[in-house]
């Protein structure tokens, strides 16, 4: 299953001259967030207040809500299954994008009114599951980017019927341009591996962060018979992710090219989500997730000297689940946010096995943010 490293790659010297067509419409925000001049400190309580409060058309509900900080200080968010407002057409997408600034929250529109990242075909569908922020290479700084917004997706074959049933395909990666103009604008699409439909595959992606001049990139794969997922960890440098050459993947002893000899940093018994974080914290490495696989009612915290290990357990925070007909999953950490308390912000997605009552009442799947402790 080889890994394709030519995610920033715009273009090859050779293409041929065409003829100069009309401007492709373009992704808009609304409504527009100004730059953040100072990060804010706020409580959990308060981003609550923010995500119960939003009333945007093309995002009722969502759940994933990875995010990465922008170089003007805004945030991006990206989100899985989106619920939107009942004039919007269709009412569901595979994902969504929201930039916000303090209580100012808006909502990338795709130019055709769809997701912001294309299907693969009409059964398959692109769930982001991570995002990064890297620099702009010194081309495309000269061209006013300021920004390239990477989100790694799970390419996920969706059950019959409207089934809860989904299927793993592979990860793709969706690389978004930010310019003069504040605007993620969606420029490459690349297959990072291959379709493949063995259920036991690394899902590469599940988790991305960017410290120290590298980019790391996790991977998760569920054995045979486990609950739990084992964890994998791939790098690249930041100033040359394009090189698929400069991709080293861990082998339980070091850092090396060969994607076939990575190892797991982390076993499946007692292990983490299919998508989890993992972020540099301070001077430790953190990864945060469901304990024991996704259907663990326990949010749980490894903490690390270093991105490969190795991982020490934490204590866990239990997640109610007094009403059977709710789901609680994929926590994920968003330590780019400071709180007040000096602790970690971490979310919760949210939803229900009832449909209808999703439609009705779009909030029962928004995620919920809670605190804990730093390592």
């Amino acid at each position: 299953m080889p890994l394709i490293g030519v995610l920033l790659l715009s273009g090859c010297s050779g293409d041929p001259v065409v003829p100069a067509a009309d401007p492709a419409p373009l992704e808009q925000l609304a409504p527009a967030c100004p730059a953040v001049a100072q990060r804010p400190v706020v409580t959990p309580a308060e981003v609550n207040q923010v995500v119960a409060d939003a009333t945007l058309p093309g995002w009722q509900a969502g759940d994933i809500g990875a995010s990465a900080r922008l170089g003007d200080g805004r945030l991006v968010w990206v989100f899985g299954d989106t619920v939107r407002a009942p004039q919007v057409r269709p009412r569901i997408v595979a994902n969504s994008l929201l930039v916000s600034s303090g209580t100012c929250v808006s909502q990338l529109v795709a130019p055709e009114g769809g997701p912001v990242i294309p299907d693969v075909t009409p059964g398959t569908v692109r769930w982001p599951m991570s995002v990064v922020v890297l620099p702009p290479t010194a081309e495309q700084a000269a061209g006013g980017t300021t920004d390239l917004v990477v989100v790694l997706c799970a390419n996920t074959l969706r059950g019959a019927d409207g089934s809860l049933g989904f299927s793993f395909r592979g990860t793709s990666a969706a690389v978004f341009n930010v310019a003069a103009d504040g605007v993620p604008h969606l420029f490459r699409m690349v297959e990072v591996t291959a379709d493949d439909a063995d259920p036991t595959q690394v899902n590469w992606g599940a988790a991305a962060t960017v410290a120290g001049g590298w980019w790391y990139v996790y991977g998760t794969r569920l054995p045979p018979g486990g609950f739990g997922h084992e964890l994998y960890v791939a790098r690249v440098p930041v100033a040359d992710p394009d090189d698929r050459t400069t991709w080293q993947f861990w082998d339980g002893a070091g850092w090396q090219t060969d994607i076939d000899r990575a190892a797991a940093v982390l076993g499946s018994s007692g292990g983490v989500s299919q998508t989890l974080s993992v972020d540099q914290v301070d001077d430790r490495w953190v990864a945060v997730s469901k304990a024991d696989g996704d259907l663990s009612s326990t949010v749980a915290t490894w903490s690390a000297p270093g991105p490969a290990g190795p991982w020490t357990p934490r204590p866990g925070l239990a997640v109610p689940d007094d009403d059977p007909t709710a789901l609680s999953y994929a926590p994920l950490a968003h330590p780019e946010i400071p709180l007040a308390s000096g602790g970690l912000l971490v979310s919760i997605s949210r939803n229900t096995t009832d449909a209808a009552h999703l439609l009705a009442e779009p909030e029962v799947g928004r995620p919920v943010f809670v605190e804990v402790a730093r390592p």
